[in-house]
């Protein structure tokens, strides 16, 4: 992997293509052998994905309105498939939770979504991930779990991303749109959906979606489950929803009226991007809930018009009938979102008419276990649908003993190049060769 910092900053609103993009920055660029190396360091199987292109990672910040409407700075990433010579579908990955600005999408080159964007990028997507209003170099606190602007930081991103890989890359996207997120992401990534089909169908048209392991019934499934009383796996994400939907709905006057000493004096601040979420739950009881004051607890509890319930009424994402092709996965077994939040949300689509919908139970297996497992299995299944470019086909049998030539890929054309145009050799064993053209 290589990694460059430069950054190009657009200085006039004049400029059409680049209208609500502040600036761009090529953070990394990983060459095919790179990418099989990442494939070998963490385990990936060859199923994933066929290794086609190099891939460009870059860090992109751009203006996407706020909760009030208020236009602010959002960061996140575009991974490009280097070299490619004809239209490549758009994908877009929605992360999970973080609460450190070093794990967000935008830290190319340094963060574990990396992963994700170089075996989709290299297998011939263009792939788009926000970081999410207020993660990374975002403004303020995150806007955790709210729905409202996960999609609509998504969608501009997506919008400003096809453009900016059609000057990159010297081609437009083929059209197909394809979203899957995990955790917070599977929320984000039905909020998406869910806002692409109700405002943006004339601009976007979804190919298919698969929303993993989220939380789509706030108010009610997932509620339920932090309300218990039992402990929770990662008891930090009750109060970053808390202080989240704060900023948004106004959920309480003062801090010291919803939470207990010492929590009351310490615990927003660790919230500031500069933690991860291991060292927020350190500091927590186990059973969250512990953290209020009783009697903000209660009111909560008995109120139904407490500002808290109506946030999380807000920001329940299950409530529509989709139009495109979507597969939901989620593990039985989850301890963090619960099964049936998923199981809510699909016999909501069926029952109101929903047809292509499909709802996968990965097994008995935790949040944490069952992530590469629904993300591989989200990614294949988008495979199923996806126009995917085929790069340079060449077949040789050798009778000399020699290994096969597979595929070749001419990267004469790549965007940039300094060097001598060159071709890629990939062999039937797995192995690589460049090849400088000397014509």
């Amino acid at each position: 992997m290589h990694i460059y910092v430069y950054s190009i900053i657009i200085l006039t609103s004049f400029n059409l293509l680049y209208s609500q993009i502040i600036s761009y920055e090529l953070m990394a660029t990983w060459s095919l052998d790179e990418v099989s190396d990442l494939y070998d360091e963490f385990g990936i199987p060859e199923s994933a994905s066929q290794i086609n292109y190099p891939v460009d990672g870059y860090k992109i910040l751009y203006m996407t309105p706020d909760y009030n409407g208020e236009l602010t700075i959002c960061s996140g990433a575009i991974f490009l498939p280097a070299g490619i010579n004809c239209p490549p579908p758009l994908i877009s990955w929605q992360h999970g939770t973080e609460s450190n600005d070093e794990g967000a999408p935008s830290n190319v080159g340094n963060s574990y979504n990396d992963l994700i964007g170089v075996v989709c990028a290299s297998g011939g997507y263009i792939v788009t991930m926000s970081d999410f209003i207020g993660l990374g170099e975002g403004e303020g606190i995150h806007n955790y779990m709210h729905a409202q602007t996960e999609a609509t930081a998504t969608i501009d991103l997506i919008m400003y991303g096809k453009e900016f890989a059609n000057d990159m890359l010297g081609t437009p996207t083929n059209d197909q749109l394809f979203l899957f997120g995990y955790s917070q992401g599977g929320h984000a990534t039905m909020a998406t959906v869910k806002e692409i089909e109700a405002n943006y169908s004339e601009e976007l048209t979804i190919t298919a979606s698969a929303p993993m392991a989220g939380p789509y019934s706030m108010s009610e499934i997932q509620s339920e489950m932090l309300e218990s009383g039992l402990p929770y796996p990662n008891p930090g994400y009750l109060p970053y929803l808390i202080f989240s939907y704060n900023k948004i709905y106004n959920i309480y006057d003062d801090i010291n009226d919803a939470l207990i000493s010492p929590y009351n004096t310490f615990l927003y601040d660790m919230y500031d991007g500069s933690y991860d979420m291991w060292e927020i739950n350190n500091t927590l009881p186990s059973t969250p809930i512990d953290i209020f004051q009783e009697d903000y607890y209660q009111e909560y509890l008995n109120n139904n018009n407490h500002p808290l319930r109506l946030a999380l009424i807000d920001n329940d994402v299950y409530d529509f009938v989709p139009q495109s092709p979507m597969r939901l996965i989620h593990c039985s077994g989850d301890d963090n979102v619960a099964y049936e939040s998923s199981e809510l949300a699909y016999n909501y689509f069926i029952t109101n008419g929903a047809e292509n919908i499909e709802l996968i139970d990965g097994g008995n297996f935790n949040h944490e276990q069952c992530a590469s497992l629904a993300i591989l299995g989200g990614k294949l299944w988008i495979d199923t649908y996806a126009e995917l470019c085929q790069p340079s086909q060449v077949i040789e049998l050798n009778d000399q003993g020699k290994k096969t030539i597979i595929k070749t890929i001419d990267l004469i054309g790549r965007k940039n190049q300094k060097d001598n145009p060159f071709l890629i050799n990939i062999y039937s064993d797995g192995s690589y060769q460049k090849k400088f053209q000397t014509n």
